[in-house]
């Protein structure tokens, strides 16, 4: 299976510290006419915070709700390997396809530790692989030539997503591959498009999906210019405002204030947005809505 185009990361909605998954069908029906896909469990979706039920057991809501022929992407980021396969195996059950994995949290990684690591969960779940090139979060750089060494090691790895600020490994992967890469920063998108990313797992395409597919098509089609006025004038006043740092938190505020989300809840470590910060985020949205009329 071959995956492209916006596939943003979304959110996992609480209510009363609970998972409160009816919130999907909102986010679904105002969402899904221009996206290609969703990553659902990933780390915009706190996955980290939800326990390995909570985690399948979203997966499935959400694939028993999403149009045919979307594209699902489960995030199997974790540090417990049987939990990720589970994880992994029981998406596939729902009809996943494909997961989005980075190195493992906290381990000081070398190569050869994440070809074993994503190796085994490919193997053990029979998923294709995006794998997820998150330097900050991981604390775990790569080069171009790593990440050409681990896909081909793990023939499963067919996409990376790339949240590193490098656009030479971009245009190197590119160049030199057949990989599918994804931008996997908002606040860097347009110069991913630049560098000549197939799609973006980011979160604006989930806030403005019919601007972003209109300033995705105009790129794709040759518009450049079309594609960076809509960017500029309609997707940078939000992109600015929210992040980066605290995008979960500020989606969410963002999604309730919409009527998507019935509350603007995180799940501890993460705090939810207050009202001071949430007056900047609906700044910069409103004046993206208003461009874009």
């Amino acid at each position: 299976m071959t995956i492209k185009g916006n596939i943003p990361v979304i959110p996992t909605p609480f209510l009363d510290g609970k998972l409160h998954l009816g919130d999907f069908d909102k986010l679904i029906d105002a969402t899904a006419d221009h996206l290609d896909g969703y990553v659902v469990s990933g780390s915009t979706g706190e996955a980290p915070a939800l326990s390995k039920e909570e985690r399948i057991g979203t997966v499935d809501y959400f694939m028993k709700r999403v149009p045919s022929g979307k594209s699902v992407v489960v995030g199997l980021g974790h540090t417990n390997l049987n939990e990720a396969v589970e994880i992994g195996n029981r998406a596939a059950d729902a009809g996943v396809k494909a997961a989005l994995i980075p190195s493992p949290y906290y381990f000081p990684n070398a190569l050869e530790m994440v070809i074993e690591y994503i190796g085994t969960i490919a193997e053990r779940t029979g998923l294709d692989i995006v794998f997820y090139d998150n330097p900050v979060t991981t604390n775990t750089k790569f080069t171009a030539h790593d990440l050409m060494t681990l896909a081909a090691s793990v023939p499963s790895v067919k996409s990376i997503k790339m949240t590193d600020h490098s656009f030479s490994k971009i245009r190197t992967l590119k160049e030199k591959t057949d990989l599918i890469v994804f931008g996997g920063d908002d606040i860097i998108c347009f110069r991913a498009f630049e560098a000549g990313v197939d799609g973006n797992m980011i979160i604006a395409p989930s806030v403005f999906p019919k601007p972003f597919r209109q300033c995705w098509d105009a790129y794709q089609n040759g518009d450049r210019e079309q594609s960076f006025e809509i960017y500029s004038q309609v997707l940078l006043p939000f992109i600015s405002m929210f992040g980066p740092g605290d995008e979960i938190r500020t989606t969410k505020a963002l999604f309730h204030h919409l009527g998507i989300f019935s509350s603007r809840e995180t799940r501890l470590p993460l705090l939810t947005a207050d009202d001071v910060r949430f007056k900047e985020v609906i700044l910069g949205y409103q004046t993206g809505l208003k461009n874009s009329q």
